[in-house]
């Protein structure tokens, strides 16, 4: 549920909050509907290949891979010094960030037993939707009592609270997982 939580909260983040950031940053105009395209591009691409990813190196090193990228890929997000290269940059962060929600209802599916999966891969999601909503209203918030860095940080600690999350879940194995 942490790891629906933070994919959310990553996606909203994204999404709604870092165009208007790197345009206040960089002094750019990037219009949102630019930025949106670009990252579900991304987004796209990486949930197409990521169930390959997770089929090949098993899920601890898959999620691993695509947590550690976005965590780090947010603040490739502040070396952007032009249009072209802030779009490029979001949809590579796109990729990571958002490419690992094709696995989510894998992974549910391998940890639940048949008669309640679909229930819980339903709480899951849907809690990681309700909860990491809000994150929207967090990043507001710290836009407005702090720096551009603080949200790049606090949305970086997101992505490694996840990973976290992800490494605790004991029977989460390649080989457990290859045979499903």
């Amino acid at each position: 549920m942490i790891m629906a939580i933070v994919q959310i909260a990553g996606y909203f983040g994204l999404m709604n909050w870092l165009p208007t950031i790197m345009q206040k940053q960089l002094n750019l105009t990037v219009s949102s509907s630019t930025w949106i395209i670009a990252t579900i591009l991304g987004m796209c691409a990486g949930m197409f290949t990521f169930g390959w990813i997770l089929d090949v190196l098993g899920p601890r090193l898959a999620f691993g891979i695509f947590l550690v990228c976005s965590a780090i890929g947010v603040f490739v997000l502040t070396l952007p010094n032009n249009m072209v290269t802030l779009i490029i940059a979001g949809a590579v962060v796109g990729y990571f960030s958002n490419g690992m929600f094709a696995g989510y209802g894998a992974v549910v599916s391998h940890l639940y037993p048949t008669e309640i999966r679909a229930t819980a891969n339903n709480v899951i999601m849907n809690t990681g939707r309700c909860i990491g909503g809000f994150s929207s209203l967090v990043i507001g918030w710290i836009l407005d009592n702090h720096s551009v860095m603080t949200v790049m940080v606090f949305i970086s600690i997101l992505y490694i609270i996840s990973l976290i999350a992800m490494l605790s879940i004991s029977n989460l194995r390649p080989a457990k997982y290859r045979q499903f």
